[in-house]
């Protein structure tokens, strides 16, 4: 989960400068080709993307928006247990972002 703000910690989903309009994310499935991955704003105006996660492997994605765009990675290993994945990894590039309990505060600043 997502949560997109811009320096002052504001949610930037909340003042409207982030809408399903203007960004998503991708899927780099190599040769300079991707995919459109599913993803739901939820009450609070955090992003869940929920398809991610569930194929095992190191995938590459990409946030795309009017604001800033970074690539990201998430390494996934099968789950012993139950039969699903569990995310190893998840890095952010070209970002400023922190871990937070349970979702991920990702900074946004303007591209100049």
């Amino acid at each position: 989960m997502f949560e997109f703000v811009n320096a002052e910690g504001k949610n930037l989903i909340t003042t409207g400068q982030l809408n399903k309009n203007n960004f998503e994310f991708r899927e780099e499935l190599g040769d300079r080709e991707n995919k459109l991955v599913a993803y739901d704003i939820r009450s609070d105006d955090r992003v869940i993307l929920p398809k991610v996660g569930w194929t095992e492997g190191f995938i590459k994605y990409k946030f795309v928006s009017t604001i800033k765009s970074f690539p990201f990675t998430v390494k996934t290993s099968k789950n012993q247990n139950c039969g699903g994945t569990t995310i190893e990894e998840l890095k952010l590039d070209d970002v400023h972002y922190q871990r937070k309990d349970g979702y991920i505060l990702v900074i946004l600043e303007r591209e100049i």
